[in-house]
């Protein structure tokens, strides 16, 4: 509660613990949930700070479809920003990759070990395409495997963007020598 009155009102501490001196807040951590969302329909501005507004409905099935081919273990070069040159591994593994409509917002959840730079955002372009009818399904893995031979996704917005959790583990450990 201390460290929630001298935050800024947009965050929120819900836990705190003692860690160890070895302990890293980017390379202990087990896994990440973002999620993307979409606002359809009517302009809401109490919701525009935090939502990627578009006036049409999308194809939420095969936004579902495509973020099938995301799950697993994948280079994520295509699915990137420009990447720093001293960053060599570009494998990262999704557990999940979900697009669910909640009323008029669609959201697009993803849980992963690690993201690349703008490698959410880019997802969300891709899947947001997919469901303008403006890219096939089959783009999804394609950005995957042929990324130097596609038009890449836009690059979304970071309004829409929402880190939702990150997992630690009960004894957080450095996972950069551990396999992905």
């Amino acid at each position: 509660m201390a460290l929630n009155k001298v935050l800024p009102q947009d965050l929120s501490v819900l836990r705190a613990a003692i860690v160890g001196q070895s302990f890293n807040s980017r390379f202990c951590a087990i896994d990440r949930f973002y999620r993307y969302r979409f606002l359809l329909g009517t302009r809401d501005p109490i919701r525009a700070r935090f939502t990627h507004f578009h006036w049409e409905n999308l194809d939420v099935g095969a936004m579902r479809e495509a973020a099938k081919s995301l799950v697993g273990l994948h280079d994520f070069r295509g699915y990137t920003e420009e990447l720093d040159p001293s960053v060599e591994n570009t494998m990262r593994r999704v557990f999940s990759a979900e697009v669910k409509q909640s009323r008029d917002e669609i959201w697009v959840d993803i849980t992963a070990t690690a993201y690349l730079r703008g490698m959410m955002r880019r997802i969300s372009g891709a899947l947001f395409e997919i469901g303008k009818g403006a890219r096939p399904v089959a783009d999804s893995a394609r950005v995957l495997t042929d990324w130097k031979g596609i038009h890449l996704p836009v690059v979304l917005p970071a309004r829409g963007l929402t880190l939702m959790r990150i997992r630690y583990g009960r004894r957080p450990v450095d996972v950069r020598e551990k396999s992905l």
